[in-house]
């Protein structure tokens, strides 16, 4: 169907345009009409079939504005669709890792930390994994700009430990090893401190400290001195899961962890079975 529009349609994407708003529910839809929610939802589907909106959800639309050609070809970056499926978020994990450069991988999910506990979301082929975060570990991310589009994200330091804490959402322990290794030139010292010690978890800061460690981190003596005291001491954890690596491996100090991941998956980190899927080029922005 061509991009025609009734003089109601016409109305309704010249408010959306002239709002600057790139999203639309049914909800603004029934109150910019003014009408009954039958209508707006009648609306919505031919604005739907004639490319002017693009359906992301049930009751939940993007604007595909006149900007977009005859055509109406729809914006295609994960993260603005991402970015209005839930509130409070911020994008963190594989997806984090992958935008401040700390990952090679790409991953055929987008990872939304939120408070909110979410079933997995498919669109446009891409799975939206929607991490639950308590709201006193909901911090340690900031605004950044991908492919013109702002959006909250991880910090550097938040990714990273994003990633140690569940490796899962990030490639697996062994591209976990990988992103550590990276972060050790370019992580703020003082800044992962903080973010540790407001988490509160010796589980993280051993994890985190073997890690540095094993990639020969130039960490200060200070931030090596602190990261220690917030360790439970004779607190022994595992490094990698116990179901997917098993109970047994070498206790490494001064972390007390008992490194049960063969060294070859977190020298190389490569993984048996680690998804690599492509997202294109373009998803790669710092």
């Amino acid at each position: 169907m061509k991009r025609t529009l009734s003089r109601n349609e016409a109305e309704v994407i010249l408010d959306l345009e002239w709002q600057g708003k790139t999203t639309v529910t049914l909800a603004d839809l029934h109150e910019m009409l003014d009408g009954s929610e039958s209508y707006a939802r009648y609306l919505a589907h031919r604005l739907v079939k004639k490319g002017w909106l693009e359906r992301l959800r049930s009751g939940l639309f993007q604007l595909v504005p006149a900007s977009r050609g005859r055509d109406g070809v729809a914006d295609t970056n994960p993260l603005a669709a991402g970015a209005v499926l839930v509130s409070p978020y911020f994008f963190s994990f594989g997806t984090a890792c992958t935008h401040h450069g700390l990952t090679e991988q790409r991953f055929s999910e987008v990872y939304v930390a939120c408070r909110e506990r979410r079933a997995v979301e498919g669109i446009r082929g891409l799975r939206y994994v929607f991490v639950h975060v308590p709201e006193q570990r909901f911090f340690g991310f900031t605004e950044a700009h991908v492919l013109g589009v702002p959006v909250k994200m991880a910090t550097l330091e938040r990714a990273l430990l994003d990633a140690i804490n569940r490796p899962r959402h990030s490639g697996g322990i062994g591209e976990v090893s990988h992103i550590a290794m990276r972060a050790t030139s370019r992580v703020a010292w003082d800044t992962l401190v903080e973010l540790v010690r407001r988490w509160d978890s010796s589980a993280l800061v051993q994890r985190l400290g073997y890690l540095l460690d094993l990639h020969g981190a130039d960490m200060p003596e200070a931030t090596r001195t602190e990261l220690l005291a917030l360790t439970r001491p004779h607190s022994k954890i595992h490094l990698g899961s116990r179901r997917r690596w098993g109970v047994h491996g070498k206790l490494a100090s001064p972390w007390n962890v008992l490194v049960n991941v063969p060294s070859e998956v977190l020298v190389a980190g490569s993984e048996t079975g680690r998804r690599r899927v492509t997202l294109g080029a373009s998803e790669k922005t710092r």
